[in-house]
This record gives structure tokens, C-alpha cells and sequence, in this order.
């Protein structure tokens, strides 16, 4: 097996800190997610204060009980919808910061490394995840920051 040294693979690993910059960061950031969750921990600790008080004036007012049962339905099922939006934001909001976190030590890995002129199995390891050697597609390297190349 001979191992060919190909500039373009070479310089498409160096290019990818300004790619990442640009292209993926963006669809990293947090702060849109975090508004919305905000925003629904506000709505949840409204709601919360409206069950609470329909529950008291149930206590203490002869009310129609189909009519509290309906308001209060309404508002449970309110508070579960923002709850259950608030578990996925969380969980959204975890996972690109784990991606995040992973592409910039990725990165800084990179970074560290010399330009390759060798086939060096070290930086083969640091920078492939696997290969993919297909019949109809041919090899594509998919790289530990997600990136795919076909050859």
C-alpha cells in the first residue's frame, strides 16, 4: 500500500478554524435557546402562581366544579407544555454546548501541530474519527469534528 502526500487534504484541516468560526459557531450559540428558556421559566412560575390561587378560591368559594375542573385543565396542561419545551431547550442547549466544547478542543489540538509533509500516524489518530470505503462511493474520511471528505 503506498500513502500518497496530498497538499489539499492537508490545507482543508488547516482551513477548518475559519470555517468553524464562520459557518458552524453560529449554529452552536446558546443565547437564542436561552432566551426562550428564560422565558418559559417565567411562564412556568406564572402559571405555577395561577394554579395555586384557582386552587384557593376552590377552597374558599362555592364554585361551579365543572367550570374550576375546565379552568384548571387548561392550566395544568398550559404548565405541561412549558415545562415539557423547557426539558428539550435544556437538553439542546447541553448538547451544542458539548459540541462546542469538542470542536474547540479539537481545534486547539490542531492548532498545536505542525503542517503535515509526512504521514504521521499520531496526527492520522488526532484527526480521523474513520474511513468509509464503499464500492459505489469510494473512501470517505470523516473527521472527529464531523467533517467528511470524499476522495
Amino acid at each position: 500500500m503506498t500513502v500518497e502526500y496530498r497538499p489539499t487534504f492537508v490545507s482543508l484541516a488547516w482551513l477548518s478554524m475559519p470555517v468553524y468560526h464562520e459557518v458552524l459557531e453560529p449554529h452552536l450559540a446558546t443565547d437564542d435557546l436561552q432566551q426562550e428558556l428564560d422565558g418559559l421559566d417565567a411562564e412556568i412560575n406564572v402559571v405555577a402562581g395561577l394554579i395555586e390561587d384557582c386552587i384557593k378560591e376552590n377552597a374558599h368559594v362555592a364554585l361551579d366544579q365543572a367550570e374550576y375542573q375546565k379552568r384548571y385543565d387548561a392550566l395544568v396542561d398550559r404548565f405541561d407544555t412549558a415545562k415539557a419545551r423547557q426539558k428539550v431547550l435544556a437538553q439542546q442547549i447541553t448538547d451544542r454546548q458539548a459540541r462546542r466544547q469538542q470542536i474547540e478542543l479539537f481545534l486547539a489540538g490542531l492548532k498545536k501541530r505542525e503542517p503535515l509533509t509526512v504521514f504521521r500516524d499520531e496526527d492520522w489518530l488526532a484527526m480521523v474519527d474513520y474511513v468509509t470505503v464503499t464500492e459505489d462511493t469510494g473512501i470517505t474520511v470523516t473527521f472527529k469534528d464531523g467533517t467528511e471528505i470524499d476522495l
